[in-house]
């Protein structure tokens, strides 16, 4: 984005509460809600790595590796030297070295040769490190004083798309590895918050200080046991042993739908509203964009409590939307077509089709602009440009309380 466009997103981005009013969209990080988490709570990293500083450690991912025992370092080093080449076994993993700075799957790459690294050698503050293969899997600790309250583990699928999961279940019972408790309980002493953990076959690779996609997840259970204990430690350095047997939920899962067509449109969120309040149990759902390395986006998530009916919904909205994409494309090279062989040009054509692709932009703003970003990151990559407009990794919205 050039540095002129940049006052103009913002201030079209500060007209969203405004504009979602006016068009009466559905907000589902509120509305279907009776417990909601406190505003003291911080939602994205760029404010954790803040507020935290006695902590902010863990959003440096090469200490992360290193803590672990792990191969890693800068990236720049693998170009540097032939002897850091020679120590490094392929394939490796290169992402951005700091948590707080960058957002999603940004600029993370599976790099299988010394061949296939060479168009990242521009890319600034990265690293990387060992490929760990296998099924990935995340956990939210809740600490109070450096102990362990209370953890939500979330499953990831077996299949993925890149190196994105197709869905998590989330579920009470579920209980992490044991090393991963352990490292929490070695490192972060004294701390009171949200650890985030994510780790692939018992090896951390991502640690966060803010509950899971914003606490999209645990407003979703809306259990007013847990909530409360969570806003508890937030509020009054708290908690509440007396709810604990309260703090179980029914099981459910979140459903990531994904295509490999390049987006040209979105579903209008009438229709969005549609496809999934009449296909599926639970109220939330939302654009999510997260490209899958140079293979394919992630475009929407939604949550059911049915794995059957989720993923019977998840391939039919896939299906739709792959549909429109081409049916899209295929509009736009007739226009292009017509104009180029015929002599009098079908201005009303191009007209009607112009007015059908502006339909996407009957969304939230932040849809289309999160989409923006996406396909920019997937479409040029680059290195980590840090922007504090955008430290909220994507996430205009929260479930804080208003």
């Amino acid at each position: 984005m050039s540095v002129s466009s940049k006052p103009f997103i913002k201030t079209l981005l500060q007209q969203e509460d405004s504009w979602c009013k006016f068009m009466g969209f559905f907000n589902p990080y509120l509305d279907p809600f009776k417990n909601h988490l406190t505003n003291k709570m911080p939602v994205f990293d760029g404010q954790c790595y803040i507020r935290y500083p006695q902590h902010k450690f863990v959003y440096d991912k090469l200490w992360i590796v290193k803590s672990q025992g792990l191969k890693g370092g800068k990236l720049e080093t693998l170009f540097d030297s032939d002897q850091n080449k020679n120590l490094t076994t392929y394939p490796i993993f290169i992402k951005p070295r700091w948590g707080h700075l960058s957002a999603s799957s940004k600029n993370c790459f599976k790099i299988k040769s010394e061949e296939e690294l060479q168009p990242y050698k521009h890319y600034k503050n990265m690293m990387w490190s060992e490929f760990i293969d296998g099924t990935e899997g995340m956990t939210d600790y809740i600490m109070l004083n450096g102990k362990i309250m209370h953890q939500i583990t979330y499953i990831y699928s077996e299949k993925q798309n890149g190196f994105t999961d197709e869905w998590k279940f989330i579920s009470s019972d579920s209980k992490p590895p044991l090393n991963i408790t352990d490292w929490v309980e070695k490192y972060m002493r004294n701390f009171t918050g949200i650890v985030n953990m994510q780790y692939r076959n018992g090896k951390i690779i991502e640690v966060g200080l803010r509950l899971a996609r914003g606490g999209a997840y645990v407003v979703s259970t809306d259990n007013e046991a847990l909530i409360t204990n969570i806003n508890n430690i937030f509020n009054k350095h708290f908690w509440d042993f007396s709810l604990q047997q309260k703090m179980n939920f029914e099981p459910f899962y979140v459903f990531k739908c994904y295509t490999k067509i390049p987006i040209l449109f979105l579903f209008p969120q009438y229709v969005l509203d549609y496809l999934v309040k009449k296909n599926t149990a639970m109220p939330f759902y939302e654009y999510y964009f997260e490209p899958a390395g140079k293979e394919g986006m992630v475009f929407l998530q939604f949550m059911d409590t049915d794995f059957e009916r989720g993923m019977q919904t998840k391939n039919t909205i896939e299906n739709i939307f792959n549909g429109v994409q081409i049916l899209m494309y295929f509009l736009f090279i007739m226009v292009i077509l017509n104009f180029l062989l015929f002599k009098y040009k079908p201005y009303l054509f191009l007209l009607i089709v112009f007015l059908f692709w502006s339909l996407r932009f009957l969304n939230p703003i932040t849809a289309n602009y999160n989409l923006y970003k996406s396909q920019k990151q997937l479409i040029f990559g680059g290195g980590l440009n840090i922007d504090n407009n955008d430290t909220n990794n994507g996430e205009i919205e929260t479930f804080s309380e208003m």
